[in-house]
């Protein structure tokens, strides 16, 4: 069976990891790897967020509008600065938010606005700019899915967040670096960040073995057996694969995002800003356009982007369920469970005819750059074929 989805991150690079995490508990460190001017790595993207937040020190009740899509942590730190969360709906087409639908959200409470950029699209930042800048928000860029090795944020947006987390692309395991272009609030964030205790060593290198122990899973055989065992069992398979990936799993959000990354996360992050190789991300464009071929453009999630990497292959269906079994059946692990994107609330802009993202019809395809032509043929023929029969 086919993965659905394989970590961006070599087993040499995994050796240079454990070395740097090696060396650091034997009293080995050299000196702390430099990151370009602007750029502050911390230990996630939650976590920057957090620091963002606090160094802002917005009042209680002060509107934040975000897009109403994106992981649960994400709205739990807002509110945890007892912030009023305005959602704002995403166009499953472009995976854009509307300026018209900004400017008509915003009041005299509104002093943020957070851009989510989704499953590796980025979406046109500028008008929303023109628009944030008016009111004199600040702004925000949530880039944890849309690493591609170019894109550093719209260079007008005060923050821009990626994230190099276990499952993200370039991932150095654990980490996120922060653009803050604001020299104020990069200050300030920096004091806040340098008061945060280190992340233990031990724990980084755990992550470590996590993902050796999820490369040797998620190729053909292991996965297969994997999947088949789960099935023999009564086990859900989802639930088994996405417990190896959790970030931040259990209760206690706050207190588990607040430490800066350890000498192997920091020296790991530079190494992987150093050496990504953008051939990974033409590769996956290649891959989602001969998956997608002659498939309706309405099933296609994003289908109007013009700037995407395909950090993974959304497609929305009538019976996500009965494609999923369909598809595992023929050895390609499709599922509907590859995120942990949750929407917030109802829109107050939805309307009948909306193309509004919504995500209990999605199911995502497999993203493995190695599939070879034959298994891409039959997964474009599988789709295509009871796609048509919906």
């Amino acid at each position: 069976m086919i993965a659905r989805g394989r970590l961006d991150i070599r087993f040499a690079e995994l050796f240079w990891a454990a070395m740097y995490s090696i060396g650091s508990t034997c009293g080995l460190k050299k000196e702390r790897p430099n990151f370009s001017e602007g750029q502050l790595p911390c230990l996630s993207v939650r976590t920057g967020l957090h620091l963002v937040l606090e160094a802002l020190n917005l009042q209680p009740g002060d509107e934040i509008l975000v897009a109403d899509v994106n992981i649960p942590d994400i709205f739990a730190i807002i509110a945890s600065y007892h912030l009023k969360i305005v959602p704002l709906p995403i166009d499953k087409n472009t995976l854009g938010l509307s300026a018209g639908q900004i400017e008509a959200a915003i009041t005299t409470k509104t002093k943020l606005l957070l851009i989510t950029h989704l499953f590796g699209a980025i979406m046109d930042t500028e008008p929303l700019l023109d628009i944030a800048k008016l009111h004199h928000l600040i702004v925000i860029e949530d880039c944890a899915q849309a690493y591609d090795g170019v894109y550093e944020g719209n260079f007008r947006s005060d923050v821009a967040m990626f994230s190099f987390g276990l499952i993200k692309t370039n991932t150095a395991l654990s980490g996120a670096i922060l653009y803050i272009r604001n020299e104020e609030l990069l200050a300030a964030v920096k004091i806040l960040n340098n008061r945060l205790p280190l992340q233990n060593g031990g724990r980084y290198f755990k992550k470590i073995l996590t993902a050796a122990l999820i490369n040797m899973l998620t190729a053909r055989w292991p996965f297969t057996i994997a999947y088949w065992l789960c099935k023999q069992l009564g086990k859900d398979f989802d639930a088994f694969i996405t417990g190896f990936t959790r970030s931040f799993p259990g209760r206690d959000l706050m207190r588990k995002i607040k430490y800066r990354p350890c000498y192997a996360n920091l020296c790991m992050l530079r190494r992987k800003l150093s050496n990504f190789n953008r051939s990974h991300i033409h590769k996956r464009r290649i891959l989602t356009t001969q998956l997608l071929e002659d498939v309706d453009s309405r099933n296609i999630i994003g289908n109007a982007n013009l700037w995407h990497s395909h950090w993974v292959i959304p497609i929305l269906v009538a019976n996500p369920s009965l494609l999923i079994d369909k598809l595992r059946e023929n050895g390609f692990d499709a599922t509907s469970k590859a995120s942990s994107l949750v929407k917030m609330g109802f829109s107050d802009f939805l309307s009948e005819s909306s193309n509004e993202l919504t995500l209990q019809n999605l199911v995502y395809l497999p993203m493995d750059v190695e599939m070879g032509k034959n298994k891409v043929k039959q997964l474009n023929q599988l789709l295509l074929g009871n796609l048509l029969n919906e």
